[in-house]
């Protein structure tokens, strides 16, 4: 039998891939802060011409992000109808036409989690649903900012976040300046019991239905394409990323990435600014 890999699965042959070695059928990758600069939104044009010649050798592709789908879908705009999305951390798996899995967070939940985020010292929050997503803290704050002109959101200001409709929430992201070391209260606290916390990004921790996440997308996904575990090459840098290093055959990151993610990777790509992930798959696809 192969023995146990580090990041929970079994191991293949060697940890580096080799050029035309491996036969994958399905790419994901994160965006922040593994293809460009976390809240930026301008992608290398080189990775839309990489998309379409991996498309034409019956490779996937799929974009897999903490962001809302119409963010991803403007970033990847000459590709958009080509491509897979798992948006919202994994509570959304769509293509361009059509939405295939969904999943909500547990309505019980919401407005009692919202109340506990307003209590956080430094802490903001956006509640996200399938298609729009609502801040309640004013169109002239710095997250509605960010938002709407950096991550180029579909986005509305409400008076009350709590009125949002529960069956419409998918995740609800809290944000601090200090990322996850500024929300350590609630990533201990019982939500972590009963959802899914983990940080996504530098400064957002991402709260999602229990046992949901990018690595349950991506079964989901594989399973929808018949694509298998070792069919899959999996590019990620931070926390949420760690579920599909699992569902992964190769898993791969970048040099900036998070340390936990670095030591469970199997390969490290160059940093996002010298387009890490760009060279890895030329070099794998001989491209």
């Amino acid at each position: 039998m192969k023995p146990q890999d580090k990041r929970g699965g079994i191991s293949g042959d060697a940890p580096e891939p080799e050029k035309g070695s491996i036969m994958f059928r399905l790419i994901a990758t994160d965006v922040d802060g593994t293809l460009l600069q976390e809240g930026a939104h301008d992608l290398d044009p080189a990775y839309y011409d990489i998309i379409q010649q991996l498309s034409a050798k019956g490779i996937s592709f799929c974009v897999c992000s903490g962001r809302q789908y119409h963010s991803i879908r403007q970033m990847f705009a000459p590709v958009a109808e080509d491509i897979f999305y798992i948006a919202e951390n994994g509570t959304l798996v769509r293509t361009a036409q059509e939405i295939l899995h969904i999943r909500s967070l547990e309505p019980e939940a919401c407005v009692p989690l919202i109340e506990e985020i307003r209590r956080i010292p430094g802490a903001d929050m956006v509640v996200s649903g399938p298609d729009l997503s609502w801040v309640d803290s004013g169109e002239d704050s710095h997250l509605y900012h960010l938002l709407k002109d950096h991550y180029q959101y579909r986005l509305e200001n409400i008076p009350d976040l709590t009125a949002v409709p529960p069956a419409e929430i998918i995740k609800i992201s809290v944000y601090h300046a200090e990322g996850d070391r500024g929300l350590q209260g609630l990533l201990r606290s019982r939500w972590n019991r009963d959802l899914e916390l983990c940080a996504s990004g530098v400064t957002w921790v991402d709260i999602c239905p229990k046992n949901a996440g990018k690595g349950t997308a991506l079964a989901f996904l594989q399973q929808h394409l018949g694509v298998s575990r070792e069919e899959t090459l999996y590019f990620g840098d931070n926390m949420n990323d760690l579920p599909a290093f699992a569902r992964a055959g190769l898993a791969g990151t970048v040099e900036n990435a998070r340390p936990e993610v670095k030591e469970k990777a199997d390969f490290v790509a160059d940093r996002y600014e010298d387009l890490g992930v760009l060279k890895k798959l030329r070099q794998i696809f001989e491209l």
